[in-house]
């Protein structure tokens, strides 16, 4: 399944939840669906029976209901989880998240970042980071950080599809490229 489709349902999901009579804000959806991948994830039976041919409709609607119901989601989350299992789409539901993810951050103005260090931060440090990627893009920021020893150390930063690479890794690889062709 590629983006567009997933950009259909991400519309028609987005343009309810912004809605002034609706309940469920555009923040509290993304959680939802963010809870409901984590389900989804961690339950392959799960999966399965969502996706298979041999389970009826009606049941895997039922069954929907009955998570949504134990997971506290929203009732206009739960028929949208129901119309993409009905329309098969249930086992792409990662991409559905991830667009929609997108989707918010373009709504509310905000830029992806994705900051690779070799260890953890404090929370000044973050903040100091955050702060200097907001100056540097103009926007609001939402930060994901990842542990990747292979950089050794510094921290390599991606906004959209322009990287920031800080990382010891790549300044002793330049390093080691320069020494091997004798430049200074």
């Amino acid at each position: 399944m590629d983006r567009a489709i997933a950009n259909r349902y991400v519309a028609a999901l987005a343009e309810i939840v912004t809605k002034p009579e609706c309940a469920l804000t555009p923040e509290s959806a993304l959680e939802q669906l963010e809870t409901f991948g984590e389900l989804l994830s961690s339950s392959p039976e799960l999966g399965v029976a969502l996706s298979s041919p041999v389970v009826k409709p009606e049941d895997k609607r039922a069954l929907i209901r009955d998570i949504g119901s134990r997971a506290g989601l929203d009732a206009l989350l739960v028929n949208f989880l129901c119309v993409v299992t009905d329309e098969r789409r249930i086992g792409h539901f990662a991409l559905f998240v991830d667009e929609y993810r997108s989707w918010l951050d373009r709504h509310l103005g905000r830029v992806a970042l994705e900051v690779r260090l070799a260890r953890p931060v404090g929370p000044d440090q973050s903040q100091a980071l955050e702060a200097l990627f907001r100056n540097v893009t103009g926007s609001r920021v939402r930060t994901t950080y990842l542990h990747d020893p292979a950089i050794l150390g510094g921290c390599s930063v991606q906004v959209g599809s322009t990287l920031y690479d800080g990382s010891l890794r790549t300044a002793l690889n330049s390093l080691g490229d320069r020494l091997a062709s004798g430049r200074q």
